[in-house]
């Protein structure tokens, strides 16, 4: 633990700070993005900036001495120190190229039943609706608190270390397959 603060206080604050910028993220999606490129393949909207700002602000709020470490102010000032501090680690928005060509679930619904229907369409495609913020804590540069929220299908994962997983307060585990071709994959190609 960090002081005066329990796991269970770190997982609650988490998962408002998640919730809040879930909302921010929400209405965005479905609004037209202003983009900046943070190089070749990297983009961020004004809503990772502002989901950071607002996640931070209400971490910061209830735990002032921690330190914290963000995907988009630690790009910009070249800092990203991991030090034995209680430190927050957050990507505000992540899946940011989803976001930008995000398909809302009307014209996903609406592409589905046209493919099915024989109605191809080459030059349609869709994207996935899958953004989410994600927060994590290290105590002595170990994991120790993590929360990922999608707010577009509104999927709460969370995890406390030694105390397990879970999705929308159900328990997760890994599949125990261990055969890599019945296994299935994924992964980002940058």
């Amino acid at each position: 633990m960090a002081g005066k603060y329990s796991l269970a206080e770190f997982l609650d604050v988490a998962v408002e700070a998640a919730k809040k910028a879930g909302e921010v993220i929400r209405r965005g999606f479905y609004q037209t993005k202003h983009v900046e490129h943070k190089g070749l393949v990297d983009l961020v909207t004004e809503t990772d900036k502002e989901c950071e700002e607002l996640i931070f602000n209400h971490l910061k709020q209830h735990f002032p001495s921690h330190k914290f470490i963000g995907e988009e102010t630690s790009a910009a000032l070249g800092t990203s120190e991991l030090t034995d501090d209680p430190t927050w680690i957050v990507d505000p928005l992540d899946g940011t190229t989803n976001f930008v060509h995000g398909y809302t679930f009307e014209k996903i619904y609406a592409l589905h039943h046209a493919c099915f229907l024989g109605m191809h369409d080459h030059q349609m495609f869709c994207r996935f609706p899958f953004v989410c913020v994600s927060i994590g804590l290290t105590i002595e540069k170990v994991p120790t608190v993590g929360v990922v929220f999608n707010p577009i299908i509104d999927e709460l994962f969370t995890g406390v270390r030694g105390q397990g997983a879970f999705l929308n307060g159900n328990p997760i585990k890994a599949s125990s397959q261990a055969e890599l071709l019945k296994s299935l994959l994924a992964t980002e190609v940058d």
